[in-house]
């Protein structure tokens, strides 16, 4: 293993938190000098899922306390938000720091450290003007208390603050050996299983990691860096193997541009390169699909080369449009991009492009319209795992949209290794379809035409009586929503 060339020298990928959260638990609990994470969400009081966890506490807390109590230092950077148009989540950020300094004063071994971190760029003066009624108004519908410091000293007659990125990364190094990286942050919001037999506000599909070898000391040093990095104190260290980020910074002159400024983009050049090198089959499970210049490529791939097929795999609404109702200029800018990315792919793949969404095999009971697809329950998707091939895999925090490959801190994995992208093939594509799975490594036109036809069976079926989770991506909604918003860069949604 020493002598491995590879960035990756051992891997696992879970799917689902029912697979991940358990592993997380175990490689935490073998720690034996340090822990070290970077994620948006982090809830200590989420549930232990592992018999190890189970037998020392119930909570993160227990498990946190318990290590600590060894000795093993412990260091959490957690995302912190806009804390008047994104208050809940500034709220909750602010509940886990609470939490974390518990932890330290109640520990008799190592020490508990931890960052609130906001990400430092700033919307520019002139806009910053242009939106403060709106903005204003925000403002005086918020409660000030001591989970909300971000507000404590803001008045609506002030230059409000308005902070357009986040750090939307999840990963974690241990003893700096083990690397558990992905889409999934900790709470029990995100707990689900591969049954996805939860009420469908509470179904969340999302991929997770686990890697060794060289690869792991990029990510500690990039935990160790990134917000020196964002803040413009230091430049970012150059790319590593096997390891891809996002990266942007504040502005040195914040008058006019609603951006921050880039510096890596590492994750969206990943992707746009193994678009111009792939063959056969390209998979892409995401939140979002919302990124123009990758549609664009795409499209040009499949111009270029007859045989490319592409999957898609999106949830049928966004969470907070689909059980929140929000209708609001955010989620009609995001329903606008996403459709203008999907009439380009379909422009450019035709019939060689399947687009679905997931949904529970059940009646609906209590569900939203706007979150039943085919007259069934979605199932909400929050992965990011892209597949080129038998070639590249790309296994991120990054939503393929241009707010995560350009504007917020994200990280992932490179995979380019066919032993280790194989297996994830029919692991995908068998967690949606069951036994009429297609084979993923047969000639991908047909793969592709498989899956179409299975889907539109499916959907002819009624919802307790259909035979796998996948339908026919059903655009009408989102076009009815879809709404340009002029001046506003595409890469805010």
């Amino acid at each position: 293993m020493a002598d491995d060339p590879h960035p990756i020298t051992d891997l696992d990928v879970f799917f689902t938190a029912s697979e991940a959260f358990p592993a997380f638990e175990r490689l935490c609990l073998s720690a034996k000098s340090q822990i070290i994470g970077g994620f948006r969400v982090f809830d200590p009081t989420t549930r232990l899922h592992s018999s190890e966890g189970r037998a020392i506490g119930e909570t993160w807390f227990d498990l946190l306390l318990h290590v600590l109590n060894r000795g093993v230092t412990v260091h959490m950077v957690i995302t912190d938000f806009d804390p008047i148009i994104a208050t809940k989540d500034h709220r909750r950020s602010w509940a886990t720091a609470r939490q974390f300094a518990a932890l330290d004063e109640l520990s008799t071994g190592g020490r508990m450290t931890f960052s609130i971190a906001m990400h430092p760029a700033r919307v520019g003066f002139l806009p910053r003007r242009a939106l403060r009624g709106k903005i204003e108004g925000e403002l005086s519908k918020r409660d000030v208390d001591p989970l909300t410091p971000g507000l404590q000293s803001l008045e609506p007659g002030d230059d409000l603050p308005l902070v357009p990125a986040t750090h939307h990364q999840k990963l974690a190094v241990v003893d700096g050996e083990a690397l558990y990286i992905g889409g999934l942050d900790l709470n029990d919001r995100r707990y689900d299983t591969a049954s996805h037999d939860q009420a469908a506000d509470q179904t969340w599909q999302d991929i997770q990691a686990i890697a060794r070898g060289p690869v792991v000391a990029a990510a500690q040093e990039h935990l160790a860096t990134f917000e020196a990095i964002t803040d413009g104190a230091v430049e970012a260290p150059p790319q590593a193997p096997g390891f891809l980020r996002t990266l942007s910074t504040k502005r040195a002159l914040d008058l006019a541009s609603i951006a921050p400024r880039p510096l890596i983009n590492e994750i969206e050049q990943a992707h746009l390169d193994a678009v111009e090198r792939a063959k056969g089959l390209i998979y892409l499970e995401t939140q979002f699909f919302r990124h123009k210049p990758l549609a664009d490529a795409l499209a040009q791939a499949a111009a270029r080369n007859d045989d490319l097929g592409c999957i898609l795999i999106i949830p049928a609404a966004p969470e907070d449009v689909a059980f929140e109702g929000n209708d609001a200029e955010d989620a009609q800018l995001g329903a606008q991009k996403q459709m203008e990315a999907l009439d380009i792919l379909s422009d450019g793949f035709g019939a060689r492009l399947a687009v679905a969404s997931p949904a529970q095999p059940v009646e609906p009971q209590d569900v939203p319209d706007a979150a039943l697809l085919h007259g069934a329950p979605l199932i909400y998707v929050h992965s990011k795992l892209s597949l080129f091939g038998r070639d590249e895999a790309i296994l991120s925090s990054a939503n393929l949209n241009g707010r995560s490959l350009r504007w917020d801190t994200e990280a992932g994995l490179h995979l380019t290794e066919r032993a280790r992208i194989d297996p994830l093939w029919p692991r995908a594509l068998r967690h949606w379809l069951g036994d009429n799975a297609p084979d993923p490594f047969s000639d991908a036109v047909s793969v592709v035409a498989q899956i179409n036809a299975s889907m539109a069976e499916n959907a002819e079926l009624a919802p307790g009586k259909r035979r796998h989770f996948l339908l026919p991506f059903d655009p009408e909604a989102q076009a009815k929503l879809a709404s340009p918003l002029p001046f506003v860069p595409d890469e805010m949604v």
